[in-house]
């Protein structure tokens, strides 16, 4: 709040990097009355005049404020780029099986995967208690299998086929039916990254950009010969850097390259699979 003898005002002024800028600012009347003598003896008329002039004057500070906001959104966009990009990067590579079946025991299913499919089973034994015996003897399997993407966002691993507590009264008929579906989908299971088919690619894109390691049928990847510097002072029509700072920042992302060769980040923790 800032207070004259004349008004005070309020702000409600937000900053968000990257995202946001509110200015909000209100002008409330001081009741003290002073300032209104010097106006009180001028006619309607001369006020009206006045008012045209100042409400003139409001109406440039008003545009003054939005070249600046438009000003910021250049700004901010690249800083939300560079969010982006680092929400890219710091994105995990996939858990999986290289196209091997194995024994998941913390779901009690089997599974098998790569950077693109993953497909389970998991066979519940029905039993009932054997009235004479006392013994509880199996009397139904359900099989329960799936085919999903193994996109690195747990939230796109979309369903591709599957089969929810399919009923056997037969063991052997269960292991059958789980063998056939095996080979149904094996074609998916001969490539550690198998090209992803153009209404799956969305699953494994980050902001709109396919992560390293993947290709997706039928398309080029998309490359530059830009750098992130050049990319930004480009945005910024060459505002962005003075010649010294651009020197210095170049000077600062080369040693930051050179330590981290020199030093590698430690691997990401993989993601379990959902279970089913």
């Amino acid at each position: 709040m800032r207070s004259t003898d004349v008004y005070h005002s309020y702000d409600f002024d937000e900053w968000q990097e990257g995202h946001k800028t509110k200015l909000e600012h209100t002008v409330y009347y001081s009741n003290d009355g002073t300032a209104l003598l010097p106006l009180i003896k001028a006619s309607p008329e001369e006020l009206r005049e006045l008012r045209k002039v100042c409400v003139s004057q409001e109406h440039k500070a008003f545009i003054r404020a939005q070249d600046q906001l438009s000003d910021w959104e250049k700004k901010a966009a690249m800083t939300m780029l560079i969010d982006r990009a680092l929400e890219y990067l710091k994105t995990p590579k996939v858990e999986h099986t290289s196209n091997q079946w194995q024994r998941d025991k913390q779901y009690d299913r089997d599974v098998i995967s790569n950077t693109v499919y993953s497909m389970s089973f998991f066979v519940y034994e029905d039993k009932e208690r054997d009235r004479n015996t006392g013994e509880y003897i199996p009397k139904a399997w359900y099989v329960t299998w799936d085919v999903r993407l193994n996109s690195p966002d747990q939230h796109q691993r979309n369903q591709i086929a599957g089969q929810y507590q399919k009923r056997y009264t037969d063991k052997g008929a269960a292991l059958k039916y789980i063998e056939g579906r095996k080979k149904a989908y094996a074609h998916l299971f001969t490539e550690i990254s198998p090209p992803i088919p153009q209404e799956y690619a969305e699953s494994f894109r980050i902001h709109g950009v396919l992560l390293p390691g993947y290709r997706i049928e039928g398309q080029e990847p998309r490359t530059t010969e830009k750098t992130a510097v050049e990319l930004l002072n480009e945005l910024s029509d060459g505002a962005l850097f003075s010649d010294h700072e651009k020197s210095s920042v170049l000077d600062k992302l080369a040693a930051a390259k050179t330590k981290q060769t020199k030093n590698p980040a430690p691997p990401s923790k993989k993601k379990k699979e959902p279970e089913i």
